[in-house]
């Protein structure tokens, strides 16, 4: 291995680590929404599948319908931490084959 050929693996290296830190800032900014209850309960992920916001509307805090809120805000959070998980797996993909 020649001093060209360590050239050019560093040189990689620091293309990989830049792409890196910029799939970091996409995550920290990714959105994903879900919603379940025909819409009662809708949250939103981001790319690290952290909550970031919950709505539930009014009408579920009845004392009858109170009962189901925690399975549909359970059922609404795994929903959109799966989709942003899918749609990191894609970016991810779409990254490395750039880089081969």
């Amino acid at each position: 291995m020649g001093l060209g050929d360590i050239k050019d693996m560093m040189s990689q290296m620091r293309a990989a680590q830049q792409q890196m830190k910029q799939v970091q800032k996409k995550l920290g900014d990714m959105r994903v929404s879900a919603e379940t209850g025909g819409g009662t309960v809708k949250v939103t992920v981001d790319g690290e599948a952290n909550l970031i916001d919950l709505e539930i509307d009014p009408a579920l805090l009845d004392a009858d319908e109170i009962k189901v809120l925690p399975k549909l805000i359970k059922k609404a959070i795994q929903s959109a931490q799966k989709d942003a998980r899918k749609q990191v797996m894609s970016d991810m993909k779409g990254m490395l084959g750039n880089m081969m």
